[in-house]
């Protein structure tokens, strides 16, 4: 039978242990994931790659770190195009300069006067679109 064996060591008071799914944390297993995947960058050819939610469970300081990480590898000339999907980003994040970023914002009970906030969320200049949607219910007669 074929695998992946990971280690993976977080503590300098631990030992180095196999990556499953119930001995480290979600963050730490998000770490241990995008780490591999942006190991794999050189050796494996696509045009793009996506990235959902992995920042999802990590801890601020470790978040920083990725992003910054996958800043740097995606913006290497001549790799793969990456997308981010998440529902959250941590702010003042140091975006590179062949970054570009989308804000989509929706959610039940988004308010015109939501704006401010959400714009401090993406307040870079390297923002090339805020698409704001508001969640509506159609009713049975609108449906038609």
């Amino acid at each position: 039978q074929w695998g992946i064996d990971i280690r993976v060591q977080f503590r300098n008071s631990d030992e180095m242990k196999r990556l499953t799914s119930s001995y480290q944390s979600g963050g730490e297993k998000s770490v241990s994931t995008i780490l591999y995947l942006l190991s794999l960058q050189g050796l494996t050819e696509c045009p793009f790659r996506v990235v959902d939610e992995i920042n999802q469970g990590m801890d601020p300081r470790n978040e920083r770190k990725v992003f910054e990480m996958m800043a740097s590898v995606a913006t290497i000339s001549g790799t793969s195009q990456y997308f981010l999907i998440t529902p959250k980003l941590l702010p003042a994040l140091d975006y590179n300069d062949k970054m570009n970023i989308l804000g989509i914002f929706n959610g039940e009970g988004l308010e015109e006067n939501d704006k401010d906030d959400l714009d401090q969320s993406f307040a870079h200049d390297r923002v090339i679109e805020r698409v704001r949607f508001r969640n509506t219910q159609m009713t049975q007669s609108q449906a038609g």
